[in-house]
């Protein structure tokens, strides 16, 4: 008996109406299924604030009566960034088609069904592709289809190159008891000392006048982002990587449309009225997203950031529309893997068009990695490596301050 001939990949053009209706369909579908990275296949939320489904290359599968599977990828410019360790020495100009996490792949009955339809899901993508373009995946699962097709080599291999951006790393959950104790109580005994210690000092240290605020209105959208910044401004990750929250009309924008949609569950945790960590996050259907985190490194010594993440949870298990997961987005970090109690393990990914310029790019990128790692095993065989990190990040978390 002969194998199905996998459904195929169609690019939704965004003035085809009934095809736009399908793939909304299969989005709902998606959302209902998924406790997890549903949002990545979300029309609306890919779509941003401005809503506009035309910055968006939509890919529907399956046939003229009807559609099971959805890929959504959003036109993004993000350079390709060289780094020894964690200093950043060249950002290589890139424009990504990105997409987050698995395609849906709906009506496949078997593993080897679904890594086909990623097969011709590729196909299709690649075809479309223009030399200055390339896919970017991230948060692929390593056991997934998608990740096998771009591995696998095939009839896509001979147009397109596949680079993997660092090495797989856990991606963190909380797989939410039915109890905020029930789950303090699955916390190990070490963990769960140390957070509920380093909540009682800090309130302690700060006579009670310690707070957390969920902001989730359009209203409360200039005071958190105003707020937040502040705190990000001090952080290495601002200073060092370029990265962080920033005070600008685009966040605020996005922020307001989320809130507006019913999205939106960010928080700051105050001492004495002073913001001293934020949680960027949202709640898609019944998952909640951590997108991004930080903390005033002088409030360090209190650990405000573990007190700010059993702040959150604690206020998220007292809410009606409670989550059922909790997810800490991609890249793993100690502070994650402390708090989650589920993992799967995940990589980024590129495929670029097999181009001179393309093939010369990942020769360089593959060589500045092989450097760094081995100038960061010389600082860890000669000691200095965590001293030199964490002088780096000092002096980074200071530069605001001081200029």
């Amino acid at each position: 008996m002969s194998e199905p001939i996998p459904l195929p990949w169609r690019r939704l053009e965004p003035t085809d109406a009934q095809a736009l209706e399908r793939a909304r369909a299969v989005s709902r579908r998606a959302a209902a299924e998924l406790d997890s990275g549903a949002r990545g296949v979300d029309l609306a939320w890919r779509a941003g604030v401005e809503g506009d489904l035309a910055a968006l290359r939509v890919y529907v599968r399956g046939d003229a009566d009807g559609s099971c599977g959805l890929a959504v990828f959003t036109r993004t410019y993000r350079p390709l960034k060289f780094a020894i360790g964690e200093v950043s020495v060249y950002r290589a100009p890139l424009t990504r088609l990105w997409h987050v996490g698995e395609p849906y792949v709906g009506g496949v009955a078997s593993a080897d069904e679904a890594r086909a339809a990623c097969d011709r899901l590729l196909e299709a993508c690649v075809a479309d592709l223009a030399a200055s373009e390339c896919l970017f995946f991230e948060g692929l699962p390593v056991d997934g289809p998608m990740r096998g097709a771009l591995r696998a080599g095939g009839a896509v291999a001979a147009r397109a190159l596949t680079l993997e951006l660092g090495i797989p790393f856990e991606h963190q959950l909380i797989r939410m008891p039915a109890t905020f104790e029930a789950y303090v109580a699955q916390l190990g005994s070490r963990s769960r000392q140390s957070v509920l210690y380093s909540q009682r000092r800090l309130r302690k240290d700060m006579a009670g006048e310690v707070s957390c605020e969920c902001f989730e209105t359009p209203a409360s959208v200039e005071r958190f982002v105003r707020d937040a910044s502040a705190v990000s401004r001090k952080t290495y990750q601002w200073n060092l990587l370029g990265l962080g929250l920033r005070d600008t009309p685009e966040m605020r924008a996005n922020l307001t449309a989320a809130a507006r949609a019913g999205w939106l569950r960010s928080f700051v945790l105050y001492c004495r009225q002073v913001p001293v960590a934020f949680m960027l996050g949202y709640q898609h259907g019944s998952c909640y997203y951590y997108d991004d985190v930080g903390y005033d490194p002088d409030f360090g010594k209190w650990s405000v950031g573990t007190v700010l993440q059993i702040e959150v949870l604690e206020q998220l298990y007292g809410r009606t529309d409670r989550p059922k997961v909790f997810d800490f987005s991609t890249g793993y970090g100690e502070h994650k893997g402390r708090f989650g109690n589920a993992a799967r393990t995940e990589q980024n990914l590129l495929a670029l068009p097999a181009t001179a310029r393309n093939r010369l790019l990942i020769a360089a990128y593959r060589a500045c990695e092989r450097f760094s790692g081995a100038a960061v095993r010389l600082l860890d065989r000669l000691g200095v490596k965590a001293r030199l990190k964490q002088l780096i990040r000092r002096v980074s978390s200071r530069g605001t301050s001081e200029s």
